[in-house]
């Protein structure tokens, strides 16, 4: 097997797509709303990335195994959503990264945007979002703030350098989380609201409110509960 192969499973009908990337990342906040709208949407796996370089790690969906990193269509509107649950490895993030652009030239995409969670110690439930652009403009499409300090890792920077060098425009879409290593229902709902801001989904993000109530009821039901070594202290 070469470093990396995407293997195709169904045609692209048509040039002009905009990807949006979902990858593994703080608050696993990408990945969570872009499989969240392609499952309400019922779009198409149109493709699935393998490599050496991504962590072994083999979903269950509806009762089926599939890849880790895939690749989804929505023909309406020419949206290729990529999307994975492994967190890829610096030392593969640059190979990955130009292959996967190489790969959208060639199908003729317009536009690259990528959903990303932005870690931050304190978050406002007002779902304040964050973007920077590669092509100017006078207002933020997804209803944020200008982004002109910061910084971008993985394999997301390396997909940006790969974009600017073929001229394929690039906007980034930070959504604040408090979490790192756990899922952020809460943000990935406002990305949701973010994606249904820019393409006109009608995606309804309140599952996935219920889900962030839930884990916070979980976790404050938790903290009121003594633990074992409160317990021993008061013996």
């Amino acid at each position: 097997m070469s470093e990396v192969n995407i293997v195709e499973s169904a045609k692209l009908k048509d040039k002009g797509y905009t990807a949006v990337l979902g990858f593994a990342g703080a608050g696993f906040v990408a990945n969570t709303a872009l499989m969240f709208i392609a499952r309400n949407k019922g779009l198409k796996e149109v493709a699935n990335v393998k490599s050496i370089h991504i962590p072994p790690l083999v979903l269950l969906f509806d009762g089926k195994q599939t890849s880790c990193f895939r690749i989804y269509c929505d023909e309406e509107r020419k949206l290729l959503f990529l999307v994975t649950e492994s967190m890829i490895p610096a030392e593969g993030s640059y190979i990955i990264g130009k292959s996967l652009t190489d790969w959208l030239k060639r199908k003729g995409v317009s536009e690259v945007i990528a959903l990303e969670g932005l870690p931050f110690s304190a978050v406002s439930s007002d779902g304040k979002l964050f973007e920077f652009s590669t092509v100017p403009r006078d207002t933020p499409r997804a209803g944020g703030t200008p982004v002109r300090e910061g910084a971008i890792s993985g394999l997301n920077a390396c997909m940006l350098e790969e974009c600017v060098e073929h001229g394929i425009p690039w906007t980034s879409i930070f959504v604040p989380t408090s979490r790192l290593a756990s899922m952020d229902y809460g943000a990935s709902a406002d990305a949701v609201d973010a994606m249904n801001r820019l393409f006109k989904l009608g995606v309804d993000p309140t599952p996935l409110r219920r889900s962030d109530d839930a884990v916070k009821k979980a976790m404050a039901d938790q903290q009121k509960r003594p633990g074992g070594f409160s317990k021993l202290l008061k013996k």
